[in-house]
């Protein structure tokens, strides 16, 4: 990650340099680092993502909002 950012600093500031070169962008991205932290970002729309990992039991979906 960049400098060492977290999952969700990450996809933050990925979001944020997109949009500030590209203000009518419309996407998202989504982060994880070696631990398994994971995290995303978006512009322009409500974004989802799904996790699932050999401890858990179902898949986990994230709604993450601009």
């Amino acid at each position: 990650m960049r400098l060492g950012m977290e999952p969700k600093l990450a996809a933050q500031d990925a979001i944020a340099r997109i949009a500030r070169k590209y203000p009518d962008f419309v996407g998202a991205v989504f982060a994880v680092n070696k631990s398994g932290a994971h995290a995303g970002a978006c512009h322009g729309w409500t974004f989802q993502y799904s996790v699932r990992s050999p401890d858990m039991a179902d898949v986990v979906v994230h709604t993450v909002v601009p």
